[in-house]
């Protein structure tokens, strides 16, 4: 079904979908293209994937723990070798700006997977969302090479793979990247690969060839020949031959390779504790509002009402649209005033395009604004309403953000942070809520919740004008994320690096 906006969706459907262009998130930029990489031999597409696995393999299905939380954060110094390399801690760090109170680590890791699957022209792995990021290290246990058959079907098992999916998840996993001498020099002895890497096949891309070429007997997956035969550290050749190699024979078949891996990844990604429930899938929006800003002006007789409606041009190109328009309601649900827009960029994904067309323009403070639909009209003449699901797009102007008199200054080595927000009478009080990261020991920072009480300024038409301060440190200047909120009413996800240096 199509999302309804707003979502609890809406930021990682953002960084999944806007890969280039106009409000592009770049998420897939180390990943594009394929081949690219962190370092010479490595392949960054390659760490995302071992990253989400790595993560995941510690969870327990019997048990309902672990999988996909984001323990991994606390695991990369626990001296067992677990997740040793630069893998983990490169992507985390990459990750790490993506972290908000809409878009959780453990999240944000598993969309990576899809990322860096699509990135190298394998399947879109569906992505769902609302996990929980862990506190702590989960147990040991990610399956490492010198494992016993035995030892790997058990821990295979316990995530919910079986014997058979346990051969196709690793031919999924293994189609990209290699073993790096630095890591694992019993499989790769320094010095006897370029970069002292082996790559599992000779492909860069996400394709079948670790299945063709062992089926061949032609591999050159370094867990499959080589020194880790003699090391008894061939795991890929002792997990392949574990049922007399019938298994990876059916994935030497490239549809059946791309089918099986777009299912058994996407299984992978949603192994998580049996407390949280992930949403279904995410699907682009045909038409979602971006940027909403309602902002009181002119004494108090107007409100600006600002921001960009993203239209999906996949399969309905940008040049078949004549005009995209904002039609609103006033605050008591009546009327049907029209808003002209005007195109403001275009971006694109893996498999969609969008075009943005932003608005601005002034409405009366005493009608004001409660919802809005979008009305393209397109070259034909033809017009296409949308209404949300039936439910229009929903704007509140209980309180609203003043961004013109908000700002972050500079204040004996910090920052001072002053939310000013319009709340309309009769309410009188309001609270800023701030979502700060704050550094700890582990690579991610926490999110931290901090509310303030906002105090009353003055009187401007019929609204209470207050503002809230609160001393920022280091970089939360630039990554604080806030809401402002009269009782239930809220302006949401705001963040501190949009504001000016000048209330």
């Amino acid at each position: 079904a199509a999302p309804t906006w707003p979502s609890s969706v809406d930021e990682l459907e953002d960084i999944m979908m806007l890969n280039t262009g106009y409000r592009a998130r770049g998420f897939a930029d180390p990943v594009t293209p394929c081949s690219k990489g962190a370092g010479p031999g490595r392949v960054t597409a390659a760490e995302f994937v071992r990253t989400a696995f790595h993560d995941m393999a510690t969870g327990n299905i019997f048990l309902g723990t672990g999988g996909l939380d984001a323990s991994i954060v606390f695991e990369l110094n626990n001296g067992g070798g677990d997740n040793i390399g630069q893998a983990f801690p490169t992507s985390l760090t990459f990750f790490a700006p993506y972290l908000s109170s809409r878009s959780s680590m453990a999240d944000i890791i598993a969309m990576s997977m899809h990322t860096a699957v699509r990135a190298c022209g394998g399947p879109a792995i569906p992505f769902r969302t609302g996990r929980v990021d862990a506190s702590e290290a989960g147990p040991p246990g990610v399956p490492l090479p010198q494992n016993s058959l035995f030892t790997f079907q058990n821990q295979f098992a316990r995530t919910g793979f079986d014997a058979t999916q346990m051969i196709q998840v690793v031919a999924c996993g293994h189609t990209l990247g290699g073993v790096h001498a630095e890591n694992f020099p019993q499989i790769v002895p320094v010095g006897s690969a370029p970069n002292d890497v082996k790559q599992f096949d000779n492909t860069a891309k996400f394709d079948n060839k670790i299945a063709t070429d062992y089926v061949s007997g032609q591999s050159t997956d370094p867990l499959v020949v080589g020194p880790s035969q003699a090391a008894r550290r061939a795991s890929d050749l002792l997990v392949f031959n574990s049922d007399d190699n019938a298994t990876i024979t059916t994935m030497a078949d490239p549809n059946y390779f791309t089918n099986t891996c777009k299912s058994l990844l996407q299984k992978m990604i949603d192994v998580v504790p049996a407390s949280v429930t992930l949403t279904d899938p995410i699907i682009p929006y045909d038409v979602k509002p971006v940027a909403l800003q309602l902002t009181l002006q002119n004494g108090g007789s107007e409100i600006t009402f600002s921001g960009d409606i993203r239209v999906r041009t996949t399969t309905r190109p940008a040049s078949q649209i004549f005009s995209v328009q904002v039609v609103y309601k006033d605050r008591t649900g009546a009327g049907s005033d029209k808003i002209s827009t005007s195109v403001k960029g275009t971006a694109a994904g893996f498999d969609d395009s969008f075009t943005f067309y932003a608005f601005s323009a002034p409405i009366s403070s005493q009608s004001s604004i409660s919802s809005f639909t979008v009305l393209i009209t397109l070259a034909s003449g033809a017009t296409e309403s949308y209404d949300n699901n039936g439910a229009g797009f929903p704007m509140q102007d209980t309180i609203m953000l003043q961004k013109p008199q908000s700002c972050v200054t500079d204040s004996g080595g910090q920052k001072l942070l002053t939310v000013t927000a319009a709340v309309r009478l009769p309410a009188t009080s309001a609270e800023l809520t701030l979502s700060l990261k704050v550094p700890r020991d582990v690579i991610t920072p926490e999110l931290q919740s901090q509310t303030v009480a906002m105090s009353q300024k003055t009187i401007v038409g019929p609204y209470n004008i207050v503002t809230g301060t609160y001393l920022l440190e280091g970089s939360q200047a630039e990554n604080t994320k806030f809401d402002v909120s009269a009782g239930q009413a809220k302006d949401t996800f705001k963040s501190t690096g949009d504001l000016g240096t000048t209330c």
